[in-house]
């Protein structure tokens, strides 16, 4: 046994005593702890279980010896040893006080530290002793109590001194203490005093003797009794101990066992296999039960006058395999063949068929059993499974998506090569991981829960739905797939399929597809731009110059010529006219004052352009900060907003009033255009069947993302429209 370190506790509040004996004990190896008072002292000794406690009896929160009274009528404090200290509780009622509440030792203050470590060893010698001798009779109690036979130790008088939980519990008492001090000859019926006595007494020594006691009710119990002679020191006899097992279930077996042949033989007839015994030669079948004809559709009594006959309906491809197992097998016990036969019909039967070796007491095989089971229905099934493994590895081989399978734990059982191939892990690598190392850690706790709920949809993915979510490489870079979840539906805890595909060429095209609309706005900018120079640089440079000469050309004529002038004069209004709508046209593709004044002021005169062109009560109100410019994207942004959702109420609204908010709203821009005209129905809009609105709709939507707003459109027929756009925007004073 390894030695180990005592542990003693001091208990002193005096801080000198208490470092002088600690600093003492320490330097001989011991495991010391320090408490400064008796509830600490109670409290340190309950949770750390010293060897030892040095306990000093005047204490400022409670008396030592009380303290040791606690201690020891803890059972759970059995092994701790207690000295009592004191230097002015030296009185011998002190000490008496001390030692019946009991206290271990009594130290009287002050001792020399020689003393003290002299009394510590004494004292942790006695309680290692007694801690030992306590578990060795705990030891000796629970052996005892384990044991499955009834044991007692009777005395010379006859008298039951101690008695196990099994005697107690085979005949029947309530507790070992009714037992104890009953005579030995009040448990045996008085035909079997007699024997019993006669026998211990003549031998000193009994062995498995069968005898009847008698339980607590009375009733009657069959034991088979061993029991010997104790002497004591002088060789006089101190008693007896017995042990006696409780047979009577066995007996109840050797009754059964009589009658089990014919239920064997009942049994055997009956059961759809066939049984079958032969001897080791196989010139002799013993017997075979009925199922036979069955079977292999063959009366029985052809194998009892031909024991070989059962061979010649083998099929013909495994009739050799199955001679050479039964003449080499069967006797060793490792004959487990499956076979065909053809019955008499021509039909073809599946059979598994096993054999066993029975040997005699002298270990030799003397008889051969066996058992043949059809199992065509089984190998059908067999089969098929087996086919539809087939498939399903070649479903797993070509299959383009990543294929895994997962336990409930989230451990991947099964995956196919376009798993390794996509995530560039090797099988030998996946199988056995969790599957929460292909997932961003980001996103583990919401797969975690999911898989947690057997992806129920509570938390998490659920099962059957479409999952786009970035997943990790082997590298640990991230790509996006597509997951779906499927339930294996099997007996215990529930296994999943996980399919896996690879959507970073569709996500990549999605993203072009969405940048698309951004880059035909940016693309209509930039032409409706050089189209407004053209037309300012070009087409109206050319307009003024014609208008010019043909003021010129009017200016030349003489009065004769009135007809000519009037001409010249409508040409020259004509002329005029085209100056104005193309400068109108170059403003609206790109509004000068956009850019010269700013937004509100650009809105403005939008508005007051519209309002004097169609006399439509256009309200404007813009609550922007005064000489607050917005940045050049979103100035655009809203203007052309504010154009697009004013040409739809002149093409389409027939509203007679509009009105126009734009101010800061939070952290966004609100833009609220409204307008009392005749409406529309989003619904239809957006499926194509409402003319004239869905293009400048879209276009408005459009606009909005590309600066990471939203554009929302309310409307109904007949309740006009309300286009409500907010953008994101951090405005800094």
């Amino acid at each position: 046994m390894l030695n180990r370190t005592n542990s003693i506790l001091i208990v002193d509040d005096d801080e000198r005593v208490r470092a002088l004996f600690a600093a003492c004990l320490r330097t001989k190896g011991y495991e010391v702890r320090e408490a400064v008072a008796g509830l600490e002292g109670l409290e340190m000794t309950r949770k750390h279980l010293p060897d030892l406690v040095l306990l000093d009896v005047r204490l400022p929160d409670i008396s030592g010896v009380q303290i040791c009274k606690q201690i020891k009528n803890d059972p759970a404090l059995a092994d701790v040893f207690v000295a009592l200290c004191s230097g002015e509780a030296i009185e011998t009622e002190h000490k008496i006080d001390g030692l019946e509440v009991g206290a271990d030792e009594y130290l009287v203050k002050p001792f020399g530290l020689q003393e003290l470590l002299a009394r510590v060893r004494t004292l942790l010698r006695l309680r290692d002793t007694t801690a030992a001798l306590r578990a060795s009779e705990e030891h000796y109690r629970r052996l005892i109590d384990i044991l499955p036979d009834a044991i007692c130790l009777i005395s010379p008088q006859g008298r039951l001194i101690s008695v196990n939980s099994q005697a107690v519990a085979m005949l029947d008492y309530d507790s070992p203490a009714e037992l104890l001090n009953k005579s030995v000859f009040d448990l045996i019926p008085a035909n079997e005093r007699t024997k019993a006595d006669t026998s211990i007494l003549k031998n000193r020594i009994i062995r498995n003797v069968e005898y009847t006691m008698m339980k607590k009710n009375g009733e009657s119990v069959q034991v088979e009794l061993s029991a010997t002679v104790t002497s004591d020191k002088e060789g006089q006899t101190a008693g007896l101990v017995c042990v006696a097992r409780d047979i009577t279930k066995r007996k109840q077996a050797e009754n059964i066992l009589r009658d089990s042949e014919e239920r064997f033989r009942q049994l055997a007839d009956n059961i759809r296999e066939v049984f079958w015994m032969t001897d080791v030669s196989k010139n002799q079948m013993i017997y075979v039960s009925p199922a036979y004809e069955e079977i292999w559709g063959q009366p029985v009594q052809t194998l009892y006058e031909s024991p070989h006959q059962w061979l010649n309906a083998i099929h013909p491809e495994d009739r050799a395999r199955i001679m050479e197992a039964a003449l080499s097998k069967q006797i060793y016990g490792k004959y487990d063949e499956v076979y065909r036969i053809t019955r008499p019909d021509g039909s073809i039967r599946w059979v598994q068929d096993r054999a066993f070796p029975i040997q005699d007491e002298a270990g030799k095989v003397y008889r051969v059993v066996g058992i043949a089971e059809d199992i065509t229905e089984r190998k059908q099934v067999w089969d098929a499974l087996r086919e539809n493994e087939a498939r399903k590895s070649a479903i797993m081989r070509v299959a383009l998506d990543a294929i895994i399978t997962i336990a409930h734990d989230g451990r991947i059982i099964e995956l196919n090569s376009a798993a390794e191939s996509i995530f560039t892990h090797s099988r030998a690598k996946l199988i056995g991981e969790n599957i929460m190392e292909i997932i961003p850690p980001s996103l583990r706790p919401w797969f975690q829960d999911g898989l947690a709920n057997h992806f129920s949809g509570e938390k998490g993915p659920a099962v059957g739905s479409r999952i786009e979510m970035p997943v990790l490489r082997a590298d640990k870079s991230r790509f996006y797939a597509e997951f779906t979840i499927t339930r294996i539906k099997l007996k215990g805890e529930p296994t999943f399929t996980v399919y896996i595909r690879d959507i970073t060429q569709r996500k990549r095209a999605e993203e072009e597809l969405r940048a698309l609309p951004q880059r035909i706005i940016k693309a209509q900018e930039v032409e409706r731009s050089r189209v407004a120079r053209e037309l300012h640089d070009g087409v109206n440079q050319i307009i003024a110059s014609v208008k010019m000469r043909i003021r010129n050309a009017q200016d030349s004529l003489p009065p004769v010529q009135a007809a000519t002038r009037e001409i010249l004069g409508r040409c020259d209004r004509l002329l005029t006219s085209a100056l104005e709508e193309n400068r109108r046209i170059a403003h609206n593709l790109h509004p000068a004052d956009l850019n010269n004044l700013g937004f509100a002021a650009a809105c403005n005169n939008l508005c007051k352009e519209f309002q004097s062109r169609t006399s439509m009560n256009v309200q404007c109100r813009i609550t922007l900060p005064d000489n607050h410019r917005l940045s050049p994207g979103i100035e655009l942004t809203l203007f052309r907003i504010v154009q697009e959702a004013i040409n739809n109420m002149e093409k389409y609204a027939g509203a007679k009033t509009a009105k126009l908010q734009i101010g800061l709203q939070n952290d966004s821009i609100r833009l609220k255009i409204q307008d009392d005209g005749r409406g529309f129905d989003p619904k239809k809009v957006k499926v194509g069947k409402e003319k004239g609105h869905g293009l400048g709709l879209t276009n408005m939507r459009e606009r909005a993302l590309a600066v990471g707003g939203t554009c929302e459109i309310l409307s109904a027929p007949k309740k006009g429209t309300n286009i409500i756009v907010r953008i994101p925007y951090a405005y800094k004073i």
